[in-house]
């Protein structure tokens, strides 16, 4: 299923859960570095602030991948001792 968000709706979202998921650390490595993930996801949600594409843009002339299965047949001599 499409995903409607924009690329900057998509890159804000990301930026907020880096800081709430640091919010949960004490000082320290692992705290910056969500922080960080989230200044970086804030730059990129800027870049694309004037954008309106969808991150997934509909493809109406494509049909989806569809996977055929193989069934395994028994053999002979299985099938007589059914």
């Amino acid at each position: 299923m499409p995903n409607p968000e924009t690329p900057a709706e998509r890159y804000r979202r990301l930026a907020e859960q880096c800081l709430e998921a640091a919010d949960n650390f004490p000082h320290g490595e692992h705290r910056d570095a969500l922080i960080q993930m989230a200044q970086v996801w804030q730059r990129l949600a800027d870049q694309y602030a004037g954008t309106t594409t969808s991150l997934f843009p509909p493809t109406a002339d494509k049909q989806p991948t569809v996977q055929q299965q193989q069934r395994v047949q028994a053999k002979d001599e299985d099938k007589d001792k059914c």
